[in-house]
């Protein structure tokens, strides 16, 4: 992930949401248990109608999505959903607790994911097993300038295609030229680096398949408070509040993961992509749908580099460039007028003091 790490670290602050949960895992409808208990049944059905030759993840998926849209009629948040394929998921193999089951997802449209990679052989391997626990169509894995065993871990798994770079061109062009090969329709972006599970993955594949353009991962909860924050983290909410969308906060491109339909990265421009502050402003201001859809904490868990650690380090100072780049491009858009760009004292106090 390219993300800048400092030798001085703040935790993130912890939010007590105990008494939200309890409420909300008491408050469910009864249309929807009933939803939960037709999965269940269609679950055992379908593994008593299914050989043992065919029991592969793709079938499984197949299975579960057909009998999904055929059943539920309407559009349900992305936790009612996971809730009913649970219950199919569980009664099909029965069995609760196996980390190598599909995570299945009821999408409408073809998936796929693009996956950069630096020298990652110690986590690649573990990446690419959750990412095919997804019904995807395929995965592109873009090899960045690596000399280990990256490339024979890649090739162990078949929806893999390989796109390999001698040199190092950056996880951002890596992101760009992945999404250029593949021809699905919701793209989801990851990396090497960090092992993220299915189940933290699905929900920005969802959004996208949903209608959301550009679902992004909402790193709100895990940031301290604005005065503690550096300052690529105050760069990303700035250009958020710049373009009229202060509920995104820090939520940006830069960070993995997130997924982008088809249509809209269309409507960016692939050679865009490249610049991620500067992709997201394109597709706010042509009207793309932008949500913060799930929170996956990346931050703690991003690898430490020699060019990320450290107060202006390398990867600092090219993320600063990016934003100015995409300020600049804002600034000088014909359709952006003076105006629009004001940001009153009231929402620079309410920004800097938000808890």
């Amino acid at each position: 992930m390219r993300q800048t790490i400092h030798k001085k670290t703040i935790p993130p602050r912890k939010r007590n949401n105990k008494s939200a949960k309890r409420n909300s895992s008491s408050q469910v409808s009864p249309v929807h248990k009933s939803l939960r208990m037709l999965g269940i049944k269609e679950g055992i059905s379908a593994s008593k109608n299914m050989t043992s030759a065919q029991l592969s993840v793709k079938d499984v998926h197949a299975g579960f999505t057909s009998w999904y849209f055929d059943t539920v009629k309407s559009s349900l948040p992305y936790s009612e959903v996971r809730q009913i394929a649970e219950a199919y998921r569980h009664s099909f193999y029965g069995k609760k607790h196996d980390r190598s089951m599909p995570m299945l997802l009821p999408l409408s449209r073809p998936a796929a994911a693009v996956v950069s990679a630096s020298d990652e052989e110690d986590t690649l391997g573990a990446v690419l097993k959750e990412l095919s626990r997804l019904p995807l169509q395929e995965i592109i894995v873009v090899l960045n300038g690596c000399s280990d065993n990256s490339y024979t871990l890649a090739r162990a798994y078949p929806l893999v295609t390989i796109i390999h770079e001698p040199e190092r061109i950056g996880h951002d062009v890596g992101r760009a030229m992945g999404a250029q090969m593949t021809t699905a329709e919701s793209i989801l972006f990851t990396d090497g680096d960090i092992v993220i599970k299915a189940e933290q993955l699905a929900p920005f594949l969802y959004a996208v398949d949903q209608g959301v353009d550009m679902a992004l991962n909402d790193l709100r909860s895990f940031l301290p408070s604005f005065v503690s924050q550096d300052g690529v983290t105050r760069l990303k909410s700035y250009l958020n509040t710049v373009m009229k969308r202060p509920d995104l906060g820090a939520s940006s491109l830069i960070s993995v993961p997130h997924a982008i339909s088809r249509a809209c990265i269309q409507t960016i421009g692939y050679p865009n992509l490249i610049t991620p502050p500067l992709a997201q402003t394109i597709a706010l201001e042509k009207g793309c749908r932008v949500e913060a859809v799930a929170a996956v904490d990346v931050i703690s868990k991003n690898r430490r580099r020699i060019g990320n650690v450290g107060k202006g380090n390398e990867v600092e100072r090219m993320i600063i460039g990016d934003h100015l780049e995409a300020l600049t491009t804002v600034l000088k858009s014909s359709n952006t007028v003076a105006d629009e760009l004001s940001i009153s004292r009231a929402e620079v106090a309410s920004w800097r003091n938000a808890k």
